[in-house]
């Protein structure tokens, strides 16, 4: 589908379902542009990430202009090194986003391929029919901007992620006089960050972060401290860089992604402004294990109870290098993910049972600050934009409606709940719903794509709730039984009785098909096995196990 000169398309892929796997489809005449393409969390059934369906943009990848990404937290960038094959389009971003992202194609067959386009803020250009702007906006990573953007049949504002911070510690304030501009010009449609809708509250800046860390610190100067937070938050490390620098302490960065991170703002202009003084105080595990724990402090990923991450591991005492004990604190700098409490309960109980002590923001308010904007917030950006509709994006069911109840309360009149697949229509600054697509998130399965509501991840499930029986028996020529059935079974007991009753069961099915036919179809053979032991499973058990039959005929 395509736009006409005198209308916009919208099409969100992804967040608006759940935090995270962001992105948005926009057209105009006949041409579309994609704003981010970002990961979401999932960790069930060996699965970790979630991608966007981007079958649909894929089909007209031909007049697919280009992505535009907001920012480099994996919410937002984190699918573009998996899907980029699918789509072959240019990427816009600006300096440190595109370090980020040239780091992740670096392990991939693409990584000579893809045309990466840096920009400058506050800079527009154009490309095809659409005029685009990088607008800086406040958050907790280098290079976050709004992407403003213009057509001859109307304008859109797309936050990304963004708050209002009147003493960042990276980037600058918001540019107030540039965003009434865009006001002036025009915003036809509002695309904005839902995340923090609910909250009255100040929201505080990073500034608050470093006193609040500086005091932990101070209260726990005999302990080893333990920091955990996201490993794009770059404001995050920086502060607590700074702090523990300030109190004495040299820090060692455990994780992966961390690494990866500080190698990727090492590769920019930032750099050298504001963390390379931070980064001298580095040492390696090795070394910060043998410290006195007053002399050192750890900052490492976690903060989600992530099955993988560096605290988890060290938590269930699997890192051969950093053990923690009762001269340890952990402390959690971050907000909750809604989905991931129960994870993060089970790391602290898992920390806890080794003598640690845990800090939180629900007893130490100021060691973290939210990257979204709060209703006072969220106002100034209608002030500011004054727009004439609003799709609220990036959140779940529950934040996208709280966004709507708010934008009707402050005048806006026209606010359009989406659903990731809806096509929505932007004509004479009116929204509607034209078409939809069927749009699903899928899975990032070792090196594979698959649907998440696809053959494969549904065993999977059925296996980790019901267990699995596996059957196999040779037949011979003649369609007679050759052996006694092997039965397999995991995840499921069963006694030498019922196994026996399996084995039975096969035999009569067998016979019953010998006499019925004069030569047995396999893959009915199979289906009947398959039906009756779980209809006999279910009888013992009041669950139906995953079963599979194998059959070899000679």
């Amino acid at each position: 589908m395509f736009a006409k000169k005198d209308e916009l398309l919208i099409m969100p892929l992804g967040g608006l379902e759940q935090v995270g796997a962001n992105s948005t489809m926009i057209g105009h005449d006949k041409e579309w542009i994609m704003v981010d393409l970002g990961i979401s969390f999932y960790d069930k059934y060996g699965i970790e990430i979630l991608v966007p369906d981007v079958s649909y943009p894929a089909k007209m990848r031909d007049s697919l202009k280009g992505i535009f990404v907001t920012h480099a937290h994996e919410d937002h960038i984190g699918s573009i090194h998996y899907l980029w094959e699918q789509l072959k389009c240019p990427i816009y971003l600006t300096e440190f986003p595109a370090a980020v992202l040239r780091q992740k194609f670096s392990e991939t067959e693409n990584r000579d391929k893809v045309p990466i386009h840096i920009v400058g803020p506050s800079e527009p250009f154009d490309v095809g029919s659409f005029k685009i702007e990088f607008v800086p906006l406040a958050h907790s990573v280098v290079g976050s901007c709004g992407i403003y953007i213009k057509t001859s049949a109307g304008n859109i504002f797309c936050t990304g992620d963004w708050k209002i911070d009147e003493t960042p510690l990276i980037g600058d304030k918001i540019d107030t006089k540039r965003m009434e501009k865009i006001g002036k010009d025009g915003v036809d449609c509002l695309l904005c960050d839902s995340t923090n809708v609910m909250n009255d509250e100040n929201i505080g800046s990073e500034t608050d972060v470093k006193n609040g860390l500086i005091k932990v610190f101070k209260q726990h100067k005999n302990k080893r401290i333990t920091i955990t937070c996201f490993a794009s938050n770059l404001a995050r490390i920086e502060t607590i860089l700074s702090v523990a620098r300030k109190e004495g302490r040299k820090i060692a960065i455990v994780g992966r992604s961390m690494h990866r991170m500080i190698d990727a703002v090492s590769k920019t202009t930032y750099f050298s402004k504001n963390f390379k003084a931070g980064l001298s105080s580095i040492v390696d595990e090795n070394e910060a294990v043998d410290m006195p724990p007053h002399k050192v402090a750890i900052i490492c990923t976690g903060s989600q109870g992530e099955s993988r991450s560096a605290l988890y591991k060290i938590a269930r005492g699997e890192n051969k290098i950093v053990k923690l004990g009762d001269k340890d604190v952990v402390v959690f700098s971050s907000k909750i993910i809604p989905g991931n409490e129960l994870g993060i309960r089970e790391l602290q109980n898992l920390l806890i049972k080794r003598g640690v002590e845990i800090v939180t923001s629900d007893t130490h308010k100021d060691i973290h600050v939210s990257g979204h904007p709060n209703k006072e917030a969220i106002s100034m950006m209608y002030k500011w934009t004054k727009p004439k509709s609003l799709i609220p994006i990036h959140g779940d069911p529950y934040m996208l409606h709280e966004h709507q109840k708010f934008a009707l309360k402050n005048g806006i009149s026209e606010v359009l709940i989406a659903e990731s697949g809806d096509i929505i229509s932007l004509k004479n600054r009116k929204l509607q719903k034209i078409g939809r697509e069927d749009v699903v998130l899928n899975c990032i399965d070792g090196k594979d794509i698959v649907e998440i509501n696809g053959k494969t991840i549904k065993e999977r499930a059925i296996m980790s709730h019901n267990g699995h029986v596996g059957v196999s028996f040779i037949i011979d020529r003649n369609d007679n039984l050759m052996n006694a059935p092997d039965i397999v079974v995991s995840g499921i007991y069963i006694t030498r009785e019922l196994e026996n009753k399996v084995r039975t069961l096969i035999y009569q099915i067998v016979t019953n098909e010998v006499s019925l036919y004069a030569n047995t179809d396999i893959d009915s053979l199979k289906e009947r096995v398959k039906h009756s032991v779980k209809r006999l499973m279910s009888k013992y058990f009041s669950k139906k196990p995953h079963v599979s039959v194998h059959i070899h005929k000679v």
